[in-house]
Order: C-alpha cells, then sequence, then structure tokens
C-alpha cells in the first residue's frame, strides 16, 4: 500500500472534532459558523491547588546518629523513670502487706520465754528499771478507814508502823486495806494491775506495774482480753511476770503482805522458791470465790507451814506458823 508522505513543515491534519462536523439548528443555516482565533487563544485561568495538612514523620533513616539519639532519649528516660517507680511501689506495697500480715499473727500469738528465769538479774533489773513507777495522785484523797483486814493483820504483825505490801490482782481499783496502810501507816510497796485501765487510774505513793501474773517460772508475752461495757472486748500485748521476779524488782522478798487475785494465783505460788532463805512472806491472801480453788490453794499453802488466819467471802488469809527470820 502506497504511504502518504507528509510534507516537512507542515502538521497533519487533525480531524474535526463532532461538533463542527454537525450543522448548527440556526434559523439562518446560509450563517457560516465562526471558529475561534488560533492566532490568540483565550487564556484559562487554573486555580493554584490548596495544600491539604499532612502528618509528616522524620525519617531517621537520613539522620545522624547523634540526631537519633537526641530523639529517642526523652522517650527512653521516661519509660525507665516510669519502670523504676512502679517498681519500687510495687515492692513497697509488698513490704507493707508482708509487715501488717506478721503483726496480725504476731497480736494473735502466745510467747513462752522459757529461757528467762524469774530469778535472772537482768530481767529483775529491767522489772525494776523500767516498769516500777510511782504514779502521784492528782487530788489528795482522805484517809481511808480502817477494815477488818487490818484488825486481823495487827494481832498477827502488831501495830507496824511501816511496812511493805505486794498488790497483785488482775483488775479493780485499789484494795481498801492496803490504801489504809498506805495512807495511815506508812507503808510503801507495789501494785500491779492487769487491765489497762484499771492500771492507768492507779494512783497513790506506792509503785504501780501494768503486768499480768505468769502462771510458770519464766515470763510470757500473751494477748490479754479486757471486756468493755457496750458488750465488746478491748485486746492488748501484755507481759506476764513471775511472781518471785517481781517480788525480787521491788526489793520485797520479805514482804509482810501479799495480796494475789486470778486464776493464775495458785499456780504462781507452787513456783516460789519457799526453801530459800531470801523469801519470807508472812502473810498471804488470796483472793477468790471458787470453793475448789481455796480448797487447793489452802492445802498446798498448809504444806508450805502456813495456816488459816481469816476467811472471807471473797477471799483466804494466810498467815505464816514460823514469822521469825
Amino acid at each position: 500500500m502506497a504511504e502518504k508522505k507528509i510534507p516537512v513543515g507542515e502538521m497533519p491534519e487533525q480531524p474535526k472534532p463532532a461538533e463542527t462536523m454537525e450543522q448548527p439548528e440556526a434559523s439562518d443555516k446560509s450563517a457560516p459558523t465562526k471558529l475561534p482565533d488560533k492566532a490568540n487563544p483565550v487564556p484559562v485561568t487554573v486555580a493554584a491547588p490548596v495544600p491539604s495538612p499532612r502528618i509528616t514523620m522524620p525519617s531517621f533513616t537520613k539522620m545522624p546518629p547523634n540526631d537519633l539519639y537526641r530523639q529517642f532519649l526523652p522517650a527512653v528516660l521516661f519509660l525507665l523513670t516510669f519502670v523504676t517507680v512502679m517498681t519500687i511501689l510495687l515492692i513497697y506495697m509488698d513490704t507493707v502487706a508482708l509487715g501488717a500480715q506478721q503483726f496480725r499473727l504476731n497480736m494473735s500469738r502466745d510467747y513462752e520465754l522459757a529461757k528467762i528465769s524469774q530469778e535472772s538479774p537482768p530481767l529483775v533489773a529491767y522489772v525494776r528499771q523500767l516498769h516500777l513507777a510511782p504514779r502521784a495522785a492528782h487530788v489528795q484523797p482522805p484517809k481511808p478507814e480502817p477494815t477488818p483486814r487490818v484488825e486481823i493483820l495487827d494481832r498477827i504483825l502488831g501495830p507496824n508502823e511501816r511496812g511493805t505490801f505486794i498488790e497483785f490482782l488482775p483488775k479493780g481499783p485499789r484494795d481498801p486495806t492496803t490504801l489504809f496502810l498506805e495512807a495511815v501507816r506508812g507503808w510503801d510497796g507495789v501494785v500491779v494491775r492487769a487491765a489497762a485501765r484499771d492500771y492507768l487510774a492507779l494512783r497513790g505513793a506506792s509503785r504501780a506495774l501494768h503486768a499480768c501474773l505468769s502462771p510458770t517460772n519464766h515470763p510470757r508475752e500473751v494477748t490479754y482480753q479486757e471486756a468493755e461495757s457496750g458488750g465488746g472486748a478491748f485486746s492488748s500485748r501484755l507481759l506476764c511476770l513471775p511472781l518471785y521476779t517481781v517480788l525480787l524488782a521491788a526489793e520485797a522478798a520479805r514482804a509482810p503482805l501479799l495480796l494475789l487475785g486470778g486464776d493464775a494465783a495458785l499456780p504462781a505460788l507452787r513456783h516460789l522458791p519457799f526453801d530459800d532463805g531470801l523469801l519470807h512472806l508472812q502473810v498471804i491472801e488470796v483472793f477468790s470465790t471458787d470453793a475448789s480453788s481455796r480448797n487447793k490453794t489452802t492445802q498446798f499453802l498448809t504444806t508450805k507451814n502456813y495456816t488459816v488466819a481469816a476467811a472471807f467471802s471473797d477471799s483466804v488469809m494466810y498467815s505464816l506458823r514460823d514469822v521469825g527470820p
């Protein structure tokens, strides 16, 4: 097929658009259609594109190592600080929880300090120096009247102007007999209470001791339950001391009068070294309303050369047959 050659410098003939090929539907069909002038084209205004906001990410691959480290350093430091603080907080919470659990366990357990004997010099010095202290009265009370027990003591001991007593009771106010001996006769001594409220209420010239009576020959640490008026109970940790330890700490091993009370009275008396030459208690009064306990106490003290001096509704008074040194 012969190929049509286009002369150099001439543009190939462009096909006419569809609009030019169709005849206009004007009323005057004979009028020629005016074509746009190719020499003077109509300028077209093109609006510049509005740049859309884009999130740009730094190109870490094109950054120097030092700049890369500066970018990551704040984040790494924050992460390390957060992890360190949280770790310390968790360790602290675990430590506090373990401490609270151990405290509750210690508060509910009784400890037998069996390795410490009742005549141990460090224990005696500890009680004497740290626990025995006088509690002076805020207002001087009136002088008490003598009780029936005072008359019995006068028959056994004689009207001594001065003497020493040990009042070891679990709870309650001061005994009227020792109050009279202290205020009128000038006696001194030690008043022991296990109940915290009764101990704080003690007032007088005598020394006060907050402790319970140990039924053994060594000290104990126990949880003491104190009944309240509302029906509840107040719990506290308390040191139970042997009777002989208190006598040695108060320098009252040869006290003319000893008052005991509570369920541990008879076991405490059993652990006293009556055969020791240092111990010489002339009068012992045991407070108890239980008939069986009173009988057992009487039987035991009878074997230790004591006799019943008087019996009351709430106590029995025993006197030593041989009152000599």
